[in-house]
């Protein structure tokens, strides 16, 4: 006789964990999201995932880092090499997209695809970069970013 066992405990690595899935024990498409946020704050900071400020509390990096964003100081927090590397734009893009991921409610975070497309629009700042000075977006939105990589991407 089979017996099926069907585990109803949540399971994940701490501080990449989609703080959804934790509270109702469900996986999405945005949970995947959430993590990938993790691991380019992860590279942004140079740091890992949690880190212990005492020895029973464990730290995440991802609330670490939207709590630096809201104060306006997370470029603070990014990993010193990066910053003469990146230009500040395409910095400032991959932050705000990695934070954009972050969000506690899984309907706030972009698309799989709009992962990609933000990823590949703060290439295209990096590359521009390397090219000519930038002109900083006047109007700041995701969304009106999309527009601008899909523009610059179809040559217009």
């Amino acid at each position: 006789m089979s017996q099926t066992y069907v585990s109803t405990v949540v399971k994940g690595s701490f501080g990449y964990m989609d703080p959804e899935y934790y509270r109702r024990g469900q996986l999405t498409k945005k949970s995947n999201v959430y993590s990938f946020g993790v691991v380019l704050c992860e590279i942004l900071c140079a740091r890992p995932p949690t880190s212990r400020s005492t020895e029973k509390n464990k730290v995440s990096l991802a609330t670490w880092a939207q709590e630096c964003y809201r104060n306006e100081s997370l470029y603070n927090i990014i990993y010193p090499f990066l910053k003469g590397k990146i230009s500040s734009e395409c910095l400032k893009k991959i932050t705000k997209v990695a934070m954009s991921y972050l969000h506690d409610d899984g309907i706030e975070r972009p698309s799989l695809d709009a992962v990609v497309w933000g990823l590949q629009f703060a290439l295209q700042l990096q590359a521009s970069a390397e090219e000519e000075p930038l002109k900083p977006n006047a109007s700041g939105g995701f969304e009106e970013d999309m527009d601008e990589f899909k523009n610059i991407r179809n040559g217009r």
